[in-house]
């Protein structure tokens, strides 16, 4: 579920499919299992430029962090070097993406299929992932979804959020607002604009602290 181009073919043909199957969880994998199944997405495992800048924002603020990323997918365009963090958890609805994971044998890493609206982390992290994500959300869970999650963050714990062109998102920005999560840092990765944004949201009542934390 993670995009790095602002045009795709798997992006584009997904649009109408997701109308259809995003309120039926099993229909909903499905649909993705067979995107990765045609390659739709192959073209994410081409580069890890994006996903390098992106752990060095994890790598900033949490450093040696255990990373929970939702909507994973197969997580090659991850940058994920032993030593830079303590443990990483995929999740993803797509067991294809999930297997595809697996294959890449990494050390410290582990993976799980499962629908990411409801699931239920077994331990807090320091940094909760949703890299190109909630464009595949309904809008209206986005804010509930991320408020839920900021409980299964560890006390200076945060949500990054990867967003496409950021700036030219604003539903998206208005739903993940709508959570009433304190946006710490907004970031564009790479020269330019055509490149993703990051979006920090902390805890509000570790926001000061993980603030003065970084500074000093």
């Amino acid at each position: 579920m993670v995009s790095t181009c602002s045009f795709s073919p798997g992006k584009w043909a997904a649009i109408p499919v997701r109308v259809i199957t995003r309120a039926f969880p099993r229909l909903n994998a499905a649909s993705w299992d067979l995107q990765y199944k045609l390659g739709l997405w192959d073209y994410l495992d081409l580069t890890q430029s994006t996903g390098f800048e992106l752990f060095e924002v994890v790598e900033e603020y949490a450093p040696m962090a255990s990373i929970l990323d939702l909507g994973c997918g197969t997580t090659a365009n991850l940058p994920l070097t032993p030593g830079r963090f303590r443990h990483y958890h995929g999740v993803d609805i797509s067991e294809k993406a999930i297997e595809r994971a697996r294959q890449l044998r990494r050390a410290s890493a582990t993976y799980e299929t499962a629908d990411i609206l409801t699931y239920v982390p077994q331990e807090a992290y320091d940094v909760i992932l949703l890299r190109e994500v909630i464009y595949y959300l309904p809008l209206t869970k986005v804010g509930q979804l991320l408020r839920r999650l900021s409980t299964f963050l560890t006390p200076n714990g945060v949500i990054l959020i990867q967003i496409w062109a950021g700036d030219k998102n604003s539903g998206l920005l208005g739903a993940m607002k709508a959570s009433a999560l304190p946006v710490m840092v907004e970031k564009t990765l790479g020269p330019g604009p055509g490149h993703p944004t990051v979006y920090l949201l902390g805890k509000p009542e570790n926001t000061a602290e993980a603030l003065d934390s970084h500074a000093s």
